[in-house]
């Protein structure tokens, strides 16, 4: 009888106890879940109840092997395997530490949203250490895990935004820059054609009175030359002064010294014409130009510094021209490119690294069988034109040396220079590029070799290209390299 008391008052107590913890496991903000070994719910607290709603049931696995479609890994969507589940890993004696999943909204429940679970699960051991089942708790982690996407998305929002001032503020200096440089290439235009202008009056003015004083000198001798012959004896008073000036010498020199004024003011025109030429600061629509004259004119404004100095030799020029039309397109544009890139050889070949000059090869060589740049000590440019169907090609090329393949690549780049702080400003070529693809749809590329040279291929159609055509142009061939004449 005494047995039988004592049990009931241990199971009375057990209840007492079990009661406690149902009350303490109630009270409690997370869910619970118990589960025998068989994955049996044995018990569900009112807070999982509040959390899941009626998904709860998803988290009993009894019975069942395929992945929970409901619920899914911190990725949002592959589905929780059964034996990936917290609760089951702990069933099978696993210890998980907060481990996330998200469960999909029930599609009965019309507005209902998915949300997120952070879980922690724990074996149910017996007193001889036995598995006896698991217990799962977790909490809702919705608010943070929203809180943390938009975070997220703010951040990656901020990012673009920095990304894009960034972008624009690189844009804006690069706008800048160049407005300032096509400025400053306007203000020489108008500059050199006001001085051509006022040059250009009095040298007509010189040049159209030599002939007729060449007229009238040519009188004048002749006339002296009759009293001569019908005085052959002059007073001695005009004998000494034709002894005193050497009158033969003067007859003799007066139509070379003639010749020579008009040789002057004939090169003095030449000048004016290239330099107008050059500057073009009064055509913004495009025209009919010869493209050998802008070139021409750009090598006159350059001749100076194409002369020998004190520790250079003078740079040699080799032209190839072909037989190439009328080109519509913006005379003054491309002669400031035309400038760019002869300007930078020229510097190129100051610097004295290297002096080398292209090969002479022919169409049925293979790339083996050419030497493009043979050793020479002379500095070269070399200037090659050709029409190639409805486009014009011109090359330019120095013996200077070439340069590294991370410069080649970075040429075009607003802002890069290899030249001292001071001698450039990183935007020739920039604006060159933009010049020759954007405004004229034709293609600027560069070749160079270290140690051996440089060649930049200017490519533009004959006549203006429509939209469709400028994504269409062929590439350049800038594989035949120059044959050196010395004939420029």
């Amino acid at each position: 009888m005494e047995t039988v008391q004592q049990h009931a008052q241990q199971l009375a107590h057990s209840e007492a106890a079990l009661q406690v913890l149902k009350s303490i496991l109630d009270s409690m903000g997370e869910g619970v879940i118990v589960a025998d070994q068989q994955s049996k719910l044995l018990f569900v607290n009112p807070a999982a109840e509040q959390i899941l709603g009626d998904r709860h049931v998803l988290l009993q696995s009894e019975g069942r092997e395929e992945p929970l479609e409901s619920l899914l890994q911190p990725d949002r969507i592959t589905p929780y395997a059964i034996a990936d589940l917290p609760l089951i890993r702990a069933i099978r004696g696993e210890s998980v530490d907060a481990t996330e999943m998200y469960v999909c909204p029930i599609l009965e429940a019309q507005g209902t949203e998915g949300i997120w679970l952070r879980v922690t699960a724990r074996p149910i051991r017996g007193e001889n250490g036995s598995l006896r089942g698991g217990v799962a708790v977790f909490h809702n982690i919705t608010a943070i895990k929203t809180t943390e996407d938009a975070l997220r998305q703010s951040e990656a929002r901020s990012r673009q935004q920095t990304q894009t001032l960034e972008q624009t503020l690189r844009e804006l200096q690069q706008t800048q820059a160049q407005l300032v440089q096509t400025e400053k290439m306007s203000s020489l235009g108008q500059l050199v054609a006001g001085v051509a202008h006022e040059i250009n009056n009095p040298v007509n003015f010189i040049h159209g009175n030599i002939f007729p004083a060449e007229q009238y000198i040519q009188d004048l001798l002749a006339l002296i030359d009759l009293y001569q012959q019908h005085y052959p004896d002059p007073v001695a008073e005009i004998q000494a002064e034709t002894e005193r000036i050497d009158l033969p010498f003067v007859a003799e020199d007066l139509p070379k010294l003639l010749q020579s004024l008009k040789m002057g003011a004939d090169r003095i025109r030449q000048i004016v014409r290239s330099l107008r030429n050059f500057s073009r600061h009064d055509e913004s629509d495009m025209k009919p130009v010869d493209i050998h004259e802008g070139i021409d004119s750009t090598l006159m404004i350059l001749r100076d510094r194409l002369k020998s100095k004190s520790e250079l030799p003078s740079i040699v020029v080799c032209k190839s021209y072909g037989a190439l039309p009328s080109v519509e397109c913006y005379a003054g544009q491309l002669n400031q490119v035309f400038m760019n890139i002869l300007s930078n050889a020229i510097d190129a070949l100051e610097m004295g690294v290297g002096r080398r000059s292209l090969a002479a090869t022919s169409a049925d060589k293979t790339s083996a069988d050419v030497t493009r740049y043979p050793h020479s000590a002379t500095p070269t440019i070399q200037i090659q034109t050709e029409k190639r169907d409805s486009r014009v090609i011109i090359r330019i090329a120095d013996n200077a040396g070439g340069m590294p393949e991370d410069v080649r690549t970075r040429l075009f780049d607003p802002f890069f220079t290899t030249k001292p702080i001071g001698k450039g400003t990183g935007l020739g070529l920039y604006i060159s590029y933009q010049i020759v693809v954007d405004r004229h749809g034709g293609t600027l590329t560069c070749r160079s070799e270290p140690e051996q040279g440089t060649e930049f291929c200017i490519e533009i159609p004959i006549l203006p290209a429509s939209s469709d055509r400028k994504s269409h142009l062929s590439e350049p061939d800038i594989s035949a390299p120059f044959t050196f004449s010395h004939n420029g």
